[in-house]
C-alpha cells in the first residue's frame, strides 16, 4: 500500500480482511447482480448523523455493462483486480449524451474510494467526450485502478488522487485524437484538482496509436488543475503534452504540471508554452505541488485515515 495510507485505511482497502456490506456477482448466487442494485441497498445516514457510515461493496470478477452513478457519500468499491472486475459503457456525444452523462462511472458522493477494478468507455469517438470516470465530489481516491477511454475519459471538478493506476488509451475513430483528462476548476478560490502519482499512461494492449495525437489533458474551465508526478508516459503522448479546449482557454490561470515522469512520452522539450504549464524541476519546487498543498489534502484526507505525503518523489530520473 502507499506510504500515505494509515493503518485504519490499510485494513479497509489494503487487505482482504475488511468488512464488506454488499457483494456483487454476475455469476449468480446469493449476491447482487449489479453494482446499482448494491448501491440501492445502502442504508441512509442515521438520524442526526453528519454523514453516512462507510459502505463497502465487493464487486467480484466479471464484466458489468451498466452506467453507475454514486451519489451516496463514503462508498468504497473493491474489485478483484484490474482487468478482472470491469465496469463498461459506451456513451458519448454521438449517442446523445453530453460530457457528464456519457460517464460509465459517475461519483458525486464525498469520500469515494475505488481499488482493484477497471472502468472503461469503449465508444470510438472522433470528437467530443466519452467519459469512463467522472468525479465531482471531494475526497476521492482511486488505487490500483485501470481507466480506459479515448476522449476526455477522466473528467471532474473534485479533489481526487489517483495512485498506482493504469490509464489506457483506446483507438478513436478515423482522424480522431485522444485526451486523458478534463478538469473543471472554475474559480481561483476553489481547491479542486486531479493529482496522478506513480502510475502509467499507455495504449490499450494490442492497440496501435501511431499517428493518433494523444494528450494528457485540456482545460475545460478557467482554473483547471492537473498534475502528473512520477508517471510512466508511453510514447503515444504528443510532444505538446496538452491540448487547448478552444480559443479562450485562460491559459494564464490554469495549472498543468509535470514532475519526474519517465518514458518516451515524458520528454518535455516539445511541450506547449503556456503561462499555466509548469515543468517542476526540483524537490523544493515540487513541495509546492504535493497533495496537501495542491489540493489541500491535509484538510480532508485525515478524516478517513489517510496522511498525504510531504514530497512524493522517486528516483526514476
Amino acid at each position: 500500500m502507499p506510504r500515505w495510507v494509515e493503518p485504519r485505511l490499510r485494513r479497509l482497502v489494503g487487505t482482504r480482511r475488511h468488512k464488506v456490506d454488499a457483494v456483487v456477482s454476475n455469476g449468480g448466487g446469493n449476491h447482487y447482480a449489479t453494482i446499482n442494485e448494491a448501491l440501492a441497498a445502502a442504508p441512509p445516514p442515521a438520524a442526526g448523523a453528519a454523514s453516512a457510515r462507510r459502505y463497502v461493496i465487493h464487486v467480484r470478477s466479471g464484466t458489468y455493462d451498466e452506467i453507475v452513478n454514486i451519489t451516496r457519500s463514503d462508498v468504497t468499491l473493491i474489485g478483484d483486480g484490474m482487468g478482472r472486475t470491469i465496469i463498461t459503457g459506451n456513451r458519448c456525444n454521438h449517442t446523445g449524451h453530453d460530457m457528464p452523462h456519457s460517464a460509465t462511472l459517475s461519483v458525486g458522493g464525498t469520500g469515494f474510494m475505488a481499488r482493484d477494478l477497471t472502468t472503461k468507455n469503449t465508444h470510438r469517438v472522433d470528437a467530443g467526450p466519452a467519459v469512463a470516470l467522472m468525479i465531482t465530489a471531494d475526497r476521492s481516491i482511486c488505487y490500483r485502478c485501470e481507466i480506459d477511454g479515448t476522449v476526455d475519459f477522466i473528467f471532474g471538478y473534485a479533489k481526487a488522487v489517483f495512485k498506482q493506476c493504469n490509464l489506457l488509451v483506446r483507438l478513436p475513430a478515423a482522424r480522431g485524437h485522444c485526451v486523458v483528462t478534463v478538469q473543471g476548476r472554475d474559480a481561483p478560490d476553489d481547491h479542486s484538482g486531479l493529482v496522478f502519482q506513480d502510475s502509467t499512461v499507455a495504449a490499450l494492449p494490442g492497440v496501435n496509436l501511431a499517428g493518433v495525437p494523444t494528450y494528457l489533458g485540456r482545460p475545460w474551465k478557467n482554473h483547471s488543475h492537473v498534475i502528473f508526478m512520477n508517471w510512466f508516459l508511453e510514447g503515444i503522448i504528443h510532444p505538446a503534452g496538452w491540448k487547448r479546449w478552444g480559443d479562450n482557454d485562460h491559459l494564464d490561470t490554469i495549472f498543468y504540471g509535470e514532475f519526474q515522469n519517465w518514458g518516451d512520452g515524458a520528454n518535455t522539450q516539445g511541450r506547449i508554452n503556456w503561462p499555466g504549464f509548469h515543468i517542476i524541476k526540483d524537490a523544493a519546487e515540487a513541495a509546492n505541488f504535493t497533495v496537501q498543498r495542491f489540493i489541500q489534502g491535509d484538510e480532508w484526507l485525515p478524516e478517513f485515515g489517510v496522511r498525504s505525503p510531504k514530497i512524493p518523489i522517486t528516483s526514476k530520473v
